[in-house]
């Protein structure tokens, strides 16, 4: 009886992982902040994920970078809870428009 590969992704795990890394000079610099990490799993036709801290770590409270090593910078364990969903171009625009008013 032949073996069926599973083509369904639901309930798999993944993992995103991003760091700057700017084109023309990328090679040369160790400072790859921000660095953003997401883990979580495939719920079809959504991935559920959490950001593990890193948002937190990776930006100041007025959302710049953070780039120092201050004492005042608590490292943040607490996950966000993100989840990515597939939509038209429309209402990420919309969403976008209504978080600037």
């Amino acid at each position: 009886m032949p073996k069926h590969l599973n083509l369904s992704t639901d309930g798999e795990p993944i993992h995103l992982y991003m760091n700057y890394w700017p084109l023309w000079y990328g090679g040369f610099i160790n400072d790859r902040r921000p660095s953003l990490e997401f883990r979580g799993k495939w719920q079809n036709p959504k991935i559920v994920m959490d950001d593990h801290g890193s948002i937190a770590n990776a930006f100041e409270p007025d959302g710049t970078v953070y780039r120092g090593h201050s004492p005042n910078h608590p490292y943040s364990t607490e996950g966000i809870p993100i989840t990515f969903m597939e939509g038209p171009r429309s209402e990420f625009d919309d969403a976008c428009t209504a978080m600037k008013h």
